[in-house]
């Protein structure tokens, strides 16, 4: 990369090229604006939203583990093996592996270190994210769940009304923060749960949609247009497994109960159930990616996951699909993956730095902005 790369300003990478190396930051924006709005009103819109859309609320889980290796686990390095290194903080990963051992010591004696160390770390983690998401006043989590609330608005402002699909968003984020902006913003919207007192998970409530019945006489029901599908591809703070290890429920879960909680891959008890609900979730997710004029919006998501990374990947191969990421180019995951893909003209890679502050152009509130940029144009 030369030194014109690393000035201030956004670059945009497609096919190897900045496309943005000779535009005044004013230029960008405005070019910005246009590109997002215009892949906006694809046919199919997807959403992958990662771990850095909740900052500052709750710590990149990397952080976390950090923490959690140092207080909770006091860095034994018997207990964390690989992950011991300083920079693997792949706290997910290191999840599985415990699972893995407890599984293969089943009863054993030798497996209590490997079941104390797993459930110090996932109680560790739960506490991380489980907080009150209305509490306005504490300043991180006002300014956090503001994000998402802006920017479910400004989807809907830019997708023009006639577009009829509901927009899915797919999120690793185990916290709650897509629910509370929804549900605040009075935004119609299903996460595969049925049922009102008991929620059971059910896949098949992705299949279905709310119309408007207020003119029920017409021939043809209007489509609910507000609607999203948010599918929680890791699990969620608040699913918890059942106990007769058949379903999953949906309700608060505590710091006392955390063995419920279901993260990925935690289910070490119930080795059988690791596929459901993950296996489902995951296959909606390669199903929609692979839908006619489909676009997918990466924010937050620095590529850990390689058998999401391996999803959208197939997807590049359809000229029908456009992959719009907003990302850190520094970044090892967004490094490999865009030496993969630096040659696929339907791959969009945007970051940059917007000023001396250090402020990131891949930032979720940045991100938003674009979601708006030049709105005065735009029919409400």
């Amino acid at each position: 990369m030369s030194d014109e790369d690393e000035l201030l300003g956004l670059y945009y990478y497609r096919q190897g090229e900045n496309i943005y190396r000779e535009y005044e930051l004013n230029e960008q924006l405005s070019d910005l604006g246009d590109l997002v709005k215009n892949y906006c009103n694809s046919e199919n819109l997807h959403f992958l939203i990662g771990s850095g859309c909740s900052l500052p609320s709750i710590k990149l889980m990397g952080e976390t583990f950090k923490t959690i290796k140092t207080n909770e686990l006091n860095s034994n390095l018997q207990i964390l093996g690989k992950f011991s290194e300083e920079d693997n903080l792949d706290i997910e990963s290191y999840l599985n592996w415990l699972s893995n051992a407890i599984v293969f010591y089943d009863e054993n004696e030798e497996g209590e270190k490997f079941r104390e160390a797993f459930n110090s770390t996932k109680r560790a983690l739960v506490k991380s994210i489980n907080q009150n998401y209305e509490d306005l006043s504490n300043e991180k989590t006002r300014n956090t769940l503001n994000n998402y609330k802006e920017f479910y608005n400004n989807i809907f402002m830019q997708r023009e009304y006639f577009k009829k699909s509901p927009v899915n968003i797919f999120t690793t984020n185990y916290d709650l923060f897509n629910e509370v902006a929804m549900e605040q913003l009075s935004i119609n919207y299903t996460n595969g749960f049925r049922g009102t007192v008991n929620r059971v998970f059910d896949p098949s409530a992705f299949r279905l949609r709310l119309v408007d019945d207020e003119n029920r006489y017409k021939d043809k029901w209007d489509i609910v247009r507000k609607y999203i599908k948010l599918y929680k591809i890791h699990g969620s703070i608040d699913w918890k497994l059942g106990a007769d290890s058949n379903n999953i429920y949906q309700s608060y879960v505590s710091e006392d109960n955390y063995r419920d909680v279901m993260i990925y891959p935690t289910i070490n008890k119930h080795y059988e159930t690791l596929q459901t609900p993950y296996s489902e979730l995951f296959r909606e997710f390669a199903t929609n990616l692979q839908k006619i004029n489909s676009t997918l919006f990466v924010i937050g998501y620095g590529f850990p996951d390689n058998h999401i990374n391996q999803m959208i990947s197939q997807s590049l191969n359809n000229d029908h699909f456009n992959l719009i990421v907003f990302g850190d180019r520094e970044e090892m995951g967004a490094q490999e993956f865009i030496k993969l893909h630096s040659d696929k003209p339907n791959f969009h890679f945007i970051g940059g730095t917007l000023d001396n502050d250090g402020n990131k152009g891949h930032y979720f509130a940045n991100v938003i902005k674009y979601l708006s940029y030049g709105d005065e144009n735009i029919e409400k």
